[in-house]
């Protein structure tokens, strides 16, 4: 089964990245810092995190066979 990584899930786009996705039939782990709201997101796996620990970014990374990358660097 193929894999990605939404990186925002929690987000306008990347809750409906994480929809599409499911749809196509993809495992989706959904990473963002904080819950969505008003919904629970459908994502298979969901971690709560921040994009600035490098070390815990590169170990989700390396055990997906696809990614996807959506955020903004300021």
């Amino acid at each position: 089964m193929k894999q990605a990584l939404v990186c925002g899930a929690s987000g306008f786009i990347g809750g409906h990245l994480v929809k599409r996705l499911k749809d196509e039939g993809y495992r989706v782990h959904g990473m963002d810092i904080k819950f969505h709201k008003y919904t629970e997101s459908p994502a298979d796996e969901f971690v709560k995190g921040n994009l600035w620990l490098i070390d815990v970014i590169l170990r989700v990374l390396f055990s997906l066979g696809i990614n996807i990358y959506k955020s903004i660097i300021i």
